[in-house]
């Protein structure tokens, strides 16, 4: 059960912090929600409290957890396919699960891929936006500046070698 001041991840829409509870009549039944204040977006929204693990929302990741993803970011990624259409359908499913580990997959798959061949405008595009939300959970998790945890994820990957 999630309570006031935890920091979570609510995958369709990034990352924040349970900012209160709020009870709204709907339909004639009480119900009570989640004020959950978005990182970096300057908006709340609403989650019913009874269905908020359900739809998603989790805890940000732990210092270990964020370690362990450093150390993925930083591996030589394998069996990426040559086929545009191929890699952009396994990534837009990846990005769908709203699964940390699946957006670190699609960061350090395209930034390697990157190295060899320029991205295609749609793959930038992907790129850019799984980059930041990883970026962006980290940063809350650690209490670090989300400029500070880019560059560190940066230096990541720019180090990770071509075949």
């Amino acid at each position: 059960m999630f309570k006031i001041g935890d920091k979570v991840a609510y995958p369709p829409h990034g990352v924040g912090v349970i900012e209160g509870k709020e009870e709204r009549e709907v339909g004639g039944k009480k119900v009570v929600y989640l004020r959950i204040t978005l990182i970096g977006r300057n908006m709340s929204i609403l989650v019913p409290q009874e269905s908020a693990e359900s739809s998603g929302i989790r805890p940000v990741l732990s210092e270990e957890e964020i370690e362990e993803l450093f150390n993925y970011l930083s591996e030589v990624p394998k069996n990426i396919s040559e086929k545009w259409t191929v890699r952009h359908r396994l990534n837009v499913d990846r990005l769908k699960t709203g699964n940390v580990k699946e957006l670190a997959t699609v960061v350090r798959n395209l930034s390697y891929r990157s190295k060899d061949k320029e991205l295609s405008y749609s793959e930038k595009r992907m790129f850019e936006e799984a980059f930041s939300k990883l970026a962006e959970e980290i940063a809350l998790s650690l209490g670090e500046p989300v400029r500070k945890v880019k560059q560190r994820m940066r230096k990541i990957l720019k180090e990770v070698k071509n075949k």
